[in-house]
């Protein structure tokens, strides 16, 4: 065998070699932070508009969808009226002190839909307005029948003037599976598209 033909077993070789470490080496930095990125979906009930207008702004900095749930017996305006007792929310509101405690659960539309994009999400975002102090009982249809195991759960939610009341402790207390949830942000208007980012940032879920 002649030394130019070891020279080139030699090469060959080395090169192989390098070729396989550097498939088994880890990533470069920015290709680990891609690898870690986290599926968000957006899930929101909105009857008057201003949850979706948060909620579509936190499904742009996140790059996903937001996905509204959709009552099978939708709500119509006057079923929403809060200052007539025989309105359909007031009967709902009516029957124990929170809804938590209540057996009222409006039935999901597109439950399944839902169940599909939170299952391929890593981060769950759930947005709702606050009716009464809480998030109005449809909510608890959707995190009593999809679960939110191994996910990290960001509720949020919009109020004229209220606040959150106790509304993501009572979803959490009613949760499917158990998860880590953070803690809710409320919002008293639809927020600026800034406003959003610089929260969804702050939590660093994404």
């Amino acid at each position: 065998m002649t030394q130019a033909s070891i020279t080139r077993r030699s090469f060959l070789t080395g090169a192989a070699t390098l070729i396989a470490a550097a498939a088994l080496a880890p990533f470069a930095p920015e290709e680990a932070q891609a690898a870690k990125k986290r599926k968000a979906a957006v899930i929101y009930f909105s009857c008057t508009g201003t949850t979706a207008g948060a909620a579509k702004r936190i499904a742009k900095y996140a790059g996903c969808k937001a996905i509204a749930i959709k009552a099978a017996d939708p709500y119509s305006e006057d079923d929403i009226d809060y200052g007539d007792s025989k309105s359909r929310v007031c009967k709902e509101h009516r029957g124990a002190s929170t809804p938590a405690e209540s057996s009222v659960r409006p039935e999901i539309k597109n439950l399944v839909a839902i169940k599909k994009a939170v299952k391929n999400a890593n981060v769950v975002f759930i947005g709702y307005p606050i009716w009464w102090g809480e998030a109005p009982h449809i909510l608890y249809t959707l995190i009593e029948n999809v679960s939110l195991k191994g996910k990290k759960v960001v509720p949020f939610c919009t109020s004229a003037a209220s606040g959150k009341g106790s509304s993501d402790k009572h979803l959490k207390s009613c949760a499917l599976r158990k998860a880590t949830w953070k803690k809710v942000r409320n919002f008293y208007d639809v927020p600026s598209q800034k406003t959003v980012n610089k929260w969804v940032k702050g939590l660093k879920v994404l």
